[in-house]
């Protein structure tokens, strides 16, 4: 795989970390982002924080990217509108800002971390979902306040659905930019610290057929792929890594005839 300079949004965190560590000994160099711990301190939470993000790698990178993860992201905060903000939003902000910086790079690929908790939450507040589509940033955040157990699934999957729009774009397959997704399940974490075995044990509610969480070394092998030349032809996917889960819940709603 030729080096390139990769950013990481989120790159702190544990996939983000496995995926830094196994990009940089494959020879990239890494432009890390997160809220400490990084090489540029940003909190994409926030507007703000957001243009600073963009700003900082630009410089960082001298205006060209070859590769991104738009990895930050929250789960279980006492302030649901902030998981909107982080996983949407601040995802959203990481791929259309820095975008341009991948149209300068070489063959160039973005990938965007989904979960599979977009298919495997049961009565997932979809009115979340369209908020988040539509742009509207107050009223998702208002939406994800007033149901919370949705907010995770529901910015994932309004993400999983960005990408799918955007990947056959003119801004994006037509400028040479594979834009794709991935969806892992349970993955040991600091995120999903101290909550593991009770997933373990919730069998036909959350099956995990393999019995056991994922590593975060797994899921950066499959980004470090989804980065590489040899997935040229992969874009708009949303892949699941899982376990299993996804197939066990809804092993004939996909794939589907188009209507």
């Amino acid at each position: 795989m030729p080096v390139g300079t990769i950013a990481i949004t989120g790159s702190a965190g544990g996939i983000g970390r496995a995926t830094r560590r196994r990009l940089e000994t494959d020879g990239h160099v890494v432009i890390g982002v997160d809220v400490r711990d990084a090489d540029v301190v940003a909190d994409v939470a926030t507007p703000a924080g957001r243009d600073q993000m963009v700003a900082d790698v630009t410089a960082a990178s001298g205006g060209m990217l070859d590769g991104l993860v738009a990895g930050a992201g929250v789960a279980g905060a006492d302030d649901a509108g902030l998981v909107v903000r982080t996983n949407y939003f601040g995802a959203v902000a990481a791929l259309s800002g820095l975008r341009p910086l991948l149209e300068r790079g070489a063959a160039a690929s973005a990938v965007a971390i989904s979960s599979n908790s977009t298919t495997a939450l049961p009565a997932l507040d979809r009115s979340i979902v369209h908020a988040c589509l539509a742009g509207d940033e107050a009223e998702a955040s208002r939406l994800a306040v007033a149901q919370p157990a949705s907010a995770y699934a529901a910015s994932k999957m309004a993400l999983a659905h960005w990408v799918r729009r955007h990947s056959g774009t003119t801004e994006w397959a037509g400028a040479g930019i594979r834009l794709n997704a991935i969806a892992p399940g349970l993955i040991l974490t600091p995120m999903t610290e101290g909550m593991a075995d009770a997933v373990l044990k919730l069998g036909d509610v959350f099956p995990i057929p393999l019995h056991r969480a994922g590593r975060p070394e797994e899921v950066a092998g499959l980004l470090s792929y989804l980065l590489s030349p040899e997935a040229s032809f992969f874009c708009g996917s949303v892949v699941f890594m899982d376990g299993g889960s996804d197939a066990a819940l809804r092993s004939d709603d996909w794939p589907a005839p188009r209507p």
